[in-house]
């Protein structure tokens, strides 16, 4: 557990047991939801304020449960059980999301209930994250840009198999052995480059986000917007791009 004073997402001052927007509280940076065991003040969680945990967990709940219904064995009947319960009580989102859904020889695949700027604003906190615990310092996004690309099953499939055609091995497999990467039960991986500024996270073989910290120059302000419009219109018109896959 990393004791900071201050919220990595948004830098302000978190307080001790306060029940408010700035009162202190526990973070794991993959959600415990998107994993089949439970942690408690895990090496590698930190503080954050109520305010940014709460915005975070508006995408963690359904974000992890989606990344592990085509989970094989107790992990994936867990999730689904768990989508079902939301069925149950009649949830819009998910009713939704599940009239969506059709059979691929994989698994289920159904549209998900984010927009572009849902998908955008969980990198910023994903890197937020794993740059504090990379570098022990927050990261300010009045002097660095994050850009974000989303990759759904169909890349990680393409990724699967080219790994296995070039290495003949099973990269999660060998993810899950090196200790450079951060493993969290075999279920869900970050790796970071060397440089410290490329973060790539991966839920349940099924997600992957890729970001990336760069200076805030005139012409990364304009890849940031075209990074976002790429995200919009990738979650609302299915369009494809090379931040959206």
């Amino acid at each position: 557990m990393i004791k900071n004073k201050n919220c990595v997402y948004c830098g302000k001052e978190v307080r001790k047991s306060k029940n408010s927007d700035d009162g202190r509280s526990v973070e794991h940076l993959i959600p415990q939801i998107a994993v089949s065991k439970t942690r408690t003040n895990a090496k590698g969680d930190f503080h954050v304020c109520r305010k940014c945990n709460s915005e975070k967990s508006k995408i963690d709940e359904l974000f992890g449960l989606l990344s592990r219904i085509n989970v094989p064995g107790s992990s994936g009947r867990e999730a689904i059980s768990k989508l079902a319960k939301m069925v149950g009580k009649k949830n819009k989102t998910v009713l939704s999301m599940l009239d969506s859904a059709t059979k691929h020889p994989d698994g289920m695949e159904v549209k998900l209930p984010f927009k572009g700027e849902d998908i955008y604003k969980y990198g910023l906190f994903l890197t937020k994250g794993e740059y504090f615990k990379k570098h022990g310092s927050l990261l300010s996004t009045d002097n660095k840009i994050v850009l974000v690309t989303w990759g759904g099953p169909h890349l990680i499939k393409e990724l699967l198999s080219s790994y296995r055609a070039k290495h003949g091995t099973n990269p999660f497999e060998d993810l899950s052995q090196n200790g450079h990467v951060e493993n969290i039960f075999e279920e869900c991986f970050i790796i970071v480059e060397k440089n410290g500024t490329e973060f790539s996270f991966i839920f349940n073989q099924s997600y992957l986000l890729i970001t990336k910290v760069v200076d805030c120059t005139e012409d990364n302000k304009i890849e940031k917007r075209i990074n976002k419009l790429a995200l919009i219109a990738g979650f609302s018109k299915s369009e494809k791009s090379k931040y959206c896959v």
